[in-house]
């Protein structure tokens, strides 16, 4: 199971992020995550129980 390495909590959802301005928005788009999928993009994560945010990026070929 993936953990939030700053605090580590089982508690990560994956998310996408808006930005405008100097703000962002996360937006949930998925349960909470037990391994990170196989993909060529970045895949961003939050921690429910920290807040800390994760990018994760795989190059699967």
């Amino acid at each position: 199971m993936k953990e939030c390495i700053a605090c580590h909590s089982g508690q990560i959802k994956q998310v996408d992020i808006i930005t405008k301005d100097d703000a962002f928005i996360l937006l949930e788009n998925s349960e909470v995550v037990d391994s990170p999928p196989q993909s060529q993009k970045i895949i961003k994560y939050v921690c429910l129980n920290c807040g800390f945010i994760n990018l994760y990026a795989e190059d699967y070929i």
